[in-house]
């Protein structure tokens, strides 16, 4: 097994930190009761803590996070299957799968905020207009004195500019 850098030890601490609020609600999602839901975020951290130097850091870190809680809620329901009535491992499947989802949505529109933070505040204004107060471009271009292909081919460079953004927030597993 390869060994880690300080330096990439450091950011695998920091997605396994900022991924606990993901994975324990996907694991509270997936099983009955609270504490089980914490002994088993504590096994995954465990078993993340153990494959980090297999981690790719250049990939999505809750994505493979969540696949490893999955396995350890499946492990865990092994172990209490007699106890008592549990999911059936299809359904445990798809709620999972779905969870994962929401959670990538969640991190795309929290990367989104944080992008549109990021313009300049004469892009982020324009931005508003458009899309929030739902002005139309040429109402736009004449309250700037611009011609309106200009203002659309602006807004369609901060479109550009947000979605590069936010696509290398998802891909660094960061918020932007």
């Amino acid at each position: 097994m390869a060994e880690m850098t300080p330096e990439q030890m450091s950011q695998f601490v920091e997605r396994l930190t900022a991924a606990q609020s993901a994975l324990y609600g996907s694991i509270h999602t997936l099983l009955a009761g609270a504490s089980d839901a914490a002994d088993v975020l504590q096994e995954t951290n465990r078993v993340l803590w153990r494959k980090a130097a297999i981690y790719d850091l250049s990939r999505p870190f809750l994505p493979w996070a969540l696949t490893v809680a999955r396995f350890e809620v499946l492990a865990h329901r092994k172990r209490q299957s007699r106890d008592r009535l549990v999911f059936d491992d299809d359904l445990l499947g798809q709620i999972a799968e779905e969870y994962e989802r929401q959670s990538t949505r969640g991190g795309a529109l929290h990367a989104l905020e944080h992008c549109l933070q990021k313009l300049p505040a004469a892009q982020r204004e324009l931005v508003d207009r458009r899309y929030l107060r739902g002005e139309s471009v040429n109402d736009i271009a004449s309250g700037q004195g611009r011609a309106a292909n200009a203002v659309s081919a602006l807004l369609y460079r901060i479109r550009g500019a947000l979605a590069d953004c936010v696509d290398h927030a998802l891909a660094r597993d960061e918020p932007a």
